[in-house]
């Protein structure tokens, strides 16, 4: 079973119901796949949450369903290393997504193996 990191901006496309939102969904209704988000994706999403004012049960209802992974000080640091003033946070999350063993990524974000210098494949959702 691959074990897939799913990006903060996947999560936002669907709880939004935004243009890309079912292609999203359709991607994450595999029950082959393991899917796993970070701490940071958590923050994110309960974020843009309160922002829109959404449903906190459907909020909640999201959220439960993932493996979370862990935001530890080596990862903040290994970021840190590889961030080029561009998006640190794509490249917290793909430091999460490797040392959490995840197989690729999926994003919506078109830049963001540029951005986060990740060596793990990245699937685009467009």
């Amino acid at each position: 079973m691959k074990r897939l990191f799913i990006d903060a901006n996947v999560l936002i496309e669907i709880l939004l119901d935004r243009r890309l939102s079912q292609q999203c969904i359709q991607i994450l209704e595999d029950t082959s796949q393991q899917y796993v988000i970070s701490a940071v994706t958590v923050h994110i999403v309960w974020y843009i949450a309160e922002r829109y004012n959404l449903n906190q049960n459907k909020v909640d209802e999201v959220l439960s369903i993932w493996e979370v992974l862990p935001l530890t000080a080596h990862n903040v640091k290994s970021a840190r290393e590889r961030y080029d003033g561009k998006d640190f946070e794509d490249c917290l999350q793909a430091v999460c997504a490797e040392s959490g063993d995840c197989d690729l990524i999926v994003t919506i974000d078109k830049k963001f193996k540029q951005h986060s210098r990740t060596s793990l494949p990245v699937t685009l959702i467009s």
